[in-house]
């Protein structure tokens, strides 16, 4: 019986000893981002700089609108994107309609200064920074208008920054990280690994200990509510990581329900690309109904 004890006893180690490994591994790939560069963006533009509250040096770029327009119209890139990405299917669109484009590097990623993402907290907060550095580059006597425009995590980070920013206009929310803890036992659980929510719980706490703030709280669900300004939230169908119900449910919790855009057959990286040219219709004709 003593080898049963042993046998049971080592199988046990190494099945904490492997959990350990996946915990640590998982956050730390959780807040050290890629730095992906991405594609340049389209047009004419200029690298704009800015400074976070803890110092880090931030860089993004600058197109400005055809026409003088204090409207600035801000994308906010996802986890795994480089910062082009963002730019290629939206910014001409955008454009068009006579909106400036600033496109930023999140903390961590392309230019931008920072060995660690927070996935929401630090970001909103450069945001601010942001902001104050794009209404010097509007014209003289043009009010500034900014809208924020993220996708999956960029979702996240502008929904926290326009709670605590009342110069925030409006919001674009597309393919949101409603809940980063669901999300994550989603990714955990198509690599077959057990006991995937305590896993997720595990990876968040250690994550947020490594970059110093919790990244998965509030959520997206407990911050709506607090946003009095227009919303859309534009969700693909297929998403196989945020379901569409969960981005529904996210705009029904706006004190206004926001508008909810579903695109049929996207998943969660390709809403622009499926929804193509009459999809960005419709989310620039939500920008022009901002006032």
């Amino acid at each position: 019986m003593t080898w049963l004890f042993v046998a049971a006893g080592f199988a046990a180690g190494a099945l904490a000893g492997l959990g350990l490994a996946v915990v640590e591994f998982g956050a730390w790939a959780l807040v050290s981002p890629r730095r992906p560069s991405g594609p340049a963006p389209s047009g004419s533009s200029e690298t704009v700089r800015a400074r976070g509250g803890d110092g880090v040096a931030l860089a993004g770029r600058w197109i400005a609108a055809e026409r003088p327009s204090g409207r600035v119209a801000v994308l906010i890139h996802g986890f795994g994107d480089g910062p082009g990405a963002m730019v290629l299917d939206r910014a001409p669109a955008i454009l068009a309609r006579g909106w400036n484009v600033a496109t930023i590097d999140l903390r961590g990623y392309g230019e931008s200064e920072g060995p660690y993402s927070t996935l929401g907290p630090r970001e909103a907060d450069d945001l601010r920074a942001w902001l104050d550095v794009l209404a010097g580059l509007v014209p003289p006597g043009e009010p500034f208008a900014p809208i924020l425009w993220g996708r999956s995590m960029g979702a996240a980070i502008a929904l926290r920054a326009g709670v605590a920013d009342g110069r925030v206009r409006a919001l674009v929310l597309e393919a949101p990280m409603v809940d980063l803890r669901t999300s994550l036992e989603t990714v955990l659980r198509r690599k077959r690994l057990p006991m995937a929510s305590a896993l997720a719980w595990l990876i968040l706490r250690r994550g947020g200990r490594i970059a110093g703030v919790a990244p998965a709280r509030p959520g997206m669900l407990e911050l709506a509510p607090r946003f009095d300004r227009p919303a859309v939230v534009v969700h693909g169908s297929d998403d196989d990581l945020i379901p569409s119900a969960a981005a529904r449910e996210l705009a029904e919790s706006f004190p206004t329900p926001a508008a909810f855009l579903e695109v049929p057959g996207a998943r969660h990286a390709d809403v622009a690309r499926i929804g193509g040219p009459a999809l960005l219709e419709r989310m620039t004709a939500f920008l022009d109904s901002v006032d």
